[in-house]
């Protein structure tokens, strides 16, 4: 098992504990409550940044296309 799938099964078990409403977040265990804010910010942070780098990496991979083609049918 890699350490992303772990690390996000140990966050979605934190969130699902104090989502439980057993336990507010301030009697929650410190460990739950840091874990589950960790991993909702990586979460919430990955989701901005992945965006903008498909945008960038498609703009990139259609260019390389394009040279290729006018190099192949000897446009421009």
């Amino acid at each position: 098992m890699p350490n992303n799938e772990l690390f996000q099964r140990m966050v979605k078990e934190a969130i699902e504990d104090l989502a439980s409403g057993e336990k507010g977040w301030r009697k929650a265990d410190p460990n739950t409550l840091i874990l589950a804010c960790f991993g909702m910010l990586t979460n919430h942070l990955t989701r901005k940044l992945v965006k903008p780098l498909w945008f960038f990496s498609g703009c990139v991979a259609a260019g390389v296309v394009w040279f290729i083609v006018s190099r192949v049918l000897g446009i421009g």
